[in-house]
Order: C-alpha cells, then sequence, then structure tokens
C-alpha cells in the first residue's frame, strides 16, 4: 500500500528518513515544477523555485500539521517562491507570457481551451477557498478519483463529487468573465491533461540532494529565494493574524489600543500648514504581498524628501488579471501617519484641506489615500477615501486634496496612502492646513460614489432624467465584459450626528429610476458603533428595484439602539444597469408609531 504524504512527512521529520523525502520529491516534484513554470515562463527560473520549495520542505517537515493536504501546501509555496522569484529576478510576466507560450508549450495538438486559460489558471485557483482548491489539485492536477479526494478531505465521496463540480463552476465563471466561453467539462479534460508538465529528471535527483542539505549544496540564487519565500510565508501568517485581531477587535479598539505608538508625528511647534514628513509614514496594512518603504530614487522635485513608496509583489499585472486573481480587489496596502489635535490646536473645531502629492506606474486597479477624523474611544467623526477619483495606471506627480472639518473637541487626524493591486505608488509633501469656509467638504458626511469595481462604473449628474424638475444622479456599468458575481456600485453618505434619533424606530425613503438590472438594488440604513459594528437591522418596506421603474419611492424602517454612534445609509445595485437616484428627495425621520414606540419600550 502506498505511504500517505504526510506518513513520510512525518518519517522524515523524526528518523531523517532519506527514502522518505525522495519519495515526497519524485511523487510531487512535477506538480511544484509546472506551477513555477506557468508563474515564470522560464525553465532555468522554474527549477530553481522547485529546488526552494523542497528546501522549504524539509526545514519545515516538523512544523507541518497532520491534517495537511501536502498537495495543497506545495501548490502555494510553489506560488510564494515563484513570485518571488519574479520580484528577484524583476521579470515582466506580460513580457514573457507569448515567449512561454510558443518555446514552452508549443504542442501543436494542445487544445485550443488550454492555450486561453493556461496564463490565468493559477491566478483563478487563487479564487478558489481552500477546500475548493484542494479538491480540485486532488482531482484534477494528481489525477486522484472522487473518493481518494473525500478521504483526503475527510469528507465521502459524493461530497467531494459536488465539491468539485461547484469548483469548476466558479473556475468557468472567472475564465468566462475573461473572455474564455467553455463548458466545466472541457475545462476539467484540458486541466487534467496539460496542468502537469514533467520535470526533468536530473532535477529530481539535483532537488532531493540539495534539499535534503536543507540548502547547503545549493546555489546562491536558489538559497536567496528559499530564504525570500520563508520571509514571505512568515509575513502572510502574521499579517492574516493581525488582520484576523483587527477585524474582531474593530477599529476603535485597534486605534486606542495603538495610541501611544510611535507613529503619531508632533512637532515641537505647530505651524500652519502643518507638513507630514514622508519618513513619518509607517506600517498600517498588507496582505503581504506588498513592500513598504521609502524610496530615496525617486523624489517629486530636487529638494523634496525620499518618497514614500508602496509596490506590489508577485501579482499579475494588469486588470484582467489581478481581477482573477483577487476576490473582490480588496488585496491592498497603506501606510499610515497620525496628527493630535488638541485644545490648543491651531487646527482645533477648523474646517481643514489635506493634501499630498501621488506618482504612479502600472496600477491596475488603484491608488490613493484616505483621511480619517477620529475622536474620543476610536469613534470616526469623518472619512474620505476618495473613491471617486482614485488613479490608475502610470501618472507623474498629481496632487490629490482632501476637505473636513475638525470637531471642537480632542481629535487625530488620520493619513493612509494606498495601494490596491499591482503596481508602485510614491507619496510626497501630505499636509494640513486651514479651508476656506465656503470650500465644499469631501468626507463621507456628503454624497459620494463608491464601488470597489470603480473603473466599471460612473457616476455622473443626468440633466436629461429629472425628477420634480431637478436633475438626478445616476450610476451606470460601462464594463465592457460580463462583470463577475459580487461586482457592485453605489451612492451613500455617513450620519455621524444622530442623537435625535437614537432610542428610536426611523424611516429613510428616496425616489429611484432603474433600466436594465439583471439583478436587484439596494438601500441600505445601517446603525453602528464606534468599532463599526452594525447593531440592528433594517426592514424593506415593498420590493427592491430590479429590471425596468419608473420613479419609485422606496422606504426602509430600523430601530436604532441607545449606542449607536452613527449610520451608513447607501444605495447601488449589483452587475449591470443603471440606476437614478434623487439625493434631493432623502429623508430621515422618526418614526415610532411603526414598530411599537421608543426602543426598548412597548407601545401604549
Amino acid at each position: 500500500m502506498m505511504a500517505e504524504d504526510m506518513e513520510l512527512v512525518r518519517d522524515y521529520a523524526t528518523r531523517q528518513s532519506e527514502e522518505a523525502f525522495a519519495t515526497l520529491v519524485s511523487r510531487h516534484i512535477h506538480l511544484v515544477y509546472s506551477v513555477a513554470l506557468r508563474q515564470t515562463r522560464d525553465p532555468h527560473l522554474a527549477e530553481e523555485v522547485t529546488q526552494a520549495v523542497f528546501i522549504i520542505l524539509a526545514r519545515k517537515a516538523k512544523s507541518l500539521g497532520d491534517k495537511t493536504i501536502l498537495t495543497g501546501w506545495l501548490y502555494r509555496t510553489a506560488q510564494y517562491a515563484s513570485a518571488d522569484a519574479l520580484k528577484m529576478q524583476r521579470r515582466r510576466q506580460q513580457r514573457e507570457q507569448e515567449a512561454y507560450m510558443q518555446t514552452i508549450l508549443n504542442e501543436p495538438a494542445e487544445s485550443q481551451v488550454w492555450q486561453q486559460i493556461a496564463p490565468m489558471l493559477d491566478a483563478a485557483m487563487l479564487r478558489l477557498g481552500e477546500k475548493d482548491r484542494n479538491a480540485v489539485l486532488l482531482r484534477f492536477f494528481e489525477g486522484k478519483d472522487f473518493k481518494d479526494v473525500g478521504a483526503a478531505l475527510g469528507a465521502s465521496e459524493d461530497t467531494a463529487r459536488m465539491r468539485i463540480n461547484r469548483a469548476l463552476g466558479k473556475l468557468q465563471k472567472i475564465f468566462l468573465k475573461r473572455g474564455v466561453d467553455s463548458t466545466t467539462a472541457a475545462i476539467a479534460e484540458t486541466i487534467s491533461n496539460n496542468s502537469i508538465q514533467s520535470a526533468p529528471a536530473v532535477l529530481i535527483k539535483t532537488t532531493t540532494a540539495v534539499a535534503l542539505a536543507k540548502g547547503a549544496t545549493a546555489s546562491i540564487s536558489v538559497t536567496a529565494l528559499a530564504k525570500a519565500t520563508f520571509i514571505t510565508m512568515k509575513t502572510k501568517t502574521i499579517i492574516a493574524s493581525a488582520a484576523a485581531i483587527a477585524v474582531i477587535i474593530g477599529f476603535g479598539t485597534f486605534f486606542t489600543f495603538h495610541k501611544s505608538a510611535s507613529h503619531y508625528v508632533q512637532p515641537k511647534k505647530e505651524t500652519i500648514p502643518v507638513k507630514l514628513p514622508n519618513d513619518g509614514f509607517e506600517f498600517s496594512h498588507t496582505n503581504g504581498s506588498f513592500v513598504i518603504d521609502m524610496d530615496p530614487m525617486v523624489k517629486r522635485t530636487a529638494t523634496s524628501q525620499p518618497s514614500a513608496h508602496i509596490k506590489s509583489q508577485g501579482m499579475p499585472d494588469t486588470p484582467d488579471a489581478f481581477i482573477a486573481a483577487s476576490n473582490g480587489r480588496w488585496i491592498s496596502a497603506a501606510s499610515r501617519i497620525i496628527y493630535r489635535i488638541r485644545t490648543n490646536s491651531l487646527l482645533f473645531g477648523k474646517h481643514v484641506r489635506i493634501s499630498g502629492w501621488v506618482k504612479t506606474r502600472d496600477v491596475a486597479n488603484w491608488a490613493g489615500a484616505t483621511v480619517q477624523i477620529v475622536i474620543g474611544n476610536g469613534h470616526v467623526y469623518a472619512s474620505d477615501d476618495m473613491c471617486d477619483h482614485l488613479i490608475r495606471g502610470t501618472s507623474d506627480w498629481q496632487k490629490i486634496e482632501f476637505v473636513t472639518d475638525i470637531p471642537n473637541e480632542p481629535a487625530a487626524l488620520v493619513v493612509l496612502p494606498t495601494l490596491n493591486g499591482p503596481g508602485d505608488a510614491w507619496f510626497d509633501d501630505f499636509q494640513i492646513e486651514i479651508a476656506p469656509d465656503d470650500l465644499p467638504a469631501t468626507d463621507d458626511r456628503t454624497w459620494n460614489f463608491w464601488s470597489p469595481d470603480g473603473y466599471d462604473y460612473s457616476m455622473t449628474t443626468d440633466t436629461n432624467v429629472l425628477h420634480d424638475g431637478h436633475p438626478t444622479s445616476v450610476i451606470r456599468y460601462t464594463g465592457k465584459t460580463p462583470p463577475l458575481k459580487g461586482t457592485q456600485a453605489g451612492l451613500g453618505k455617513v450620519v455621524h450626528d444622530v442623537k435625535e434619533y437614537t432610542g428610536h424606530t426611523v424611516r429613510m425613503s428616496v425616489w429611484m429610476k432603474t433600466a436594465n438590472l439583471p439583478g436587484h438594488g439596494w438601500q441600505i440604513l445601517q446603525p453602528q458603533d464606534a468599532n463599526g459594528k452594525i447593531l440592528a437591522k433594517y426592514k424593506l418596506v415593498g420590493s427592491r428595484p430590479t429590471g425596468d421603474t419608473d420613479w419609485t419611492l422606496h422606504t426602509i424602517t430600523c430601530q436604532i439602539p441607545p449606542d449607536t454612534q452613527y449610520f451608513n445609509i447607501n444605495w447601488g445595485f449589483y452587475g449591470t444597469g443603471e440606476m437614478w437616484i434623487d439625493t434631493d428627495s432623502f429623508k430621515l425621520e422618526v418614526a415610532d408609531e411603526l414598530n411599537g414606540g421608543v426602543f426598548g419600550q412597548q407601545k401604549n
């Protein structure tokens, strides 16, 4: 009977069995090599990645849990190592893709489907959940039957079959979004026939040898790659843990926890404008796919400081490939600087403008910044993420501005330069100044367009479609390809002054009109606490807008808990279509007669 993967790992970890490790290498080297080859498009670099992956396996064998699906672990490690190899070698995926397809996979009988999906296969696999990805790897990359897949996943044969079919359906939708119209059966067959490329025979021997030596006999480049990948894997674990903690404890507690940290920037003497030094920005968040540093080679002017810099690493460098690789577009990194505003500050209670400069290169999704005003125990008084004027592509230095108010109480002003997706972004010369009273605010207290898929939507004032004789706001899907599930856009704002509504039932209404909505629209009223927790659910009055509708008054009600700090309000829709919103018709009013009177009390 063939030994299970983790039995061999334990045998090597406890007894240093070279035979067990050699079996693991011969069993999985073709998978690792194939992933590396697709990612790097370079046979020599793929061999180095393969060696690095098995060096890492040898070093981490003792720490792998008994329930580890080794196929999945090696697959992800190969992707990490490939990304680091590309970063170290400064290769451009797009430039090498054609050469790769012609020289490495130049097989006349190869299916057209494989030629289309090969460049995006591994990116699409990342969009699957871990169990779905492991199921597909075991079934189509390793050729196991449904019974064996189920056993590996701790499930029945039928459950494994259903999971694989669902995963194939997800892959089909991802590929369809990228212009590949194929059946799940064809996708399954072409992956089975083409996903694994045989590694050179000599590579099996050399990989086993250098891995058993734990890299001592490896080349300098392989050793450096293994070290870099170790750091990447460790960073991803740390970041994932930190992100989970931040979600659990909320921004307010997180903010309070760090309020004595060094990233506060306070001058000895305050002058206007307040200049925020580039080297004052510190790590805020990233998912491990970014580097945040100072770039002394990029300066906006001859006398400028070195720029604050965020760079992606190992991610697809085109919009389509990035979308296929990311579940939603929320892969991002941000640095942070915090400026305290006390009662004696020249900014206390003022209308202020925060400005800075941004330069970008090959930004496939977007770059920009967020400004937040935080008071009390982490309560966000106002926020502006410039979601309606994000920066994309390659651009020279351009100025960005935010206009908001500092309340008449101690606060902190938080500036977070951000890069979402692949590319480079440089930031320089952020400063705070007092703004003219008549300069409109840009923060979330005003109506703002938002979308994680902003490149697929537009929001404008429509002077041709009127309601009650005045222009309306229209959101349109403008994407050139069918949207992925969950693609969405909306118009919204945050109501921070909610004292008159807390403890009561409120009614929110607005007039809307829609056209060509295949899905449905929504309207949202969410009472939230200082940490962003949603405290109550709203009730829809009537139906959601869908298809083509004339002007209709849409209403929802919600009982507002006493500890509510602000309302998150927005309207929008999923997928394609158009939605007109008359923001002038917006009403938010106390309506205790609807839901039993004051919150927590019975209606008389």
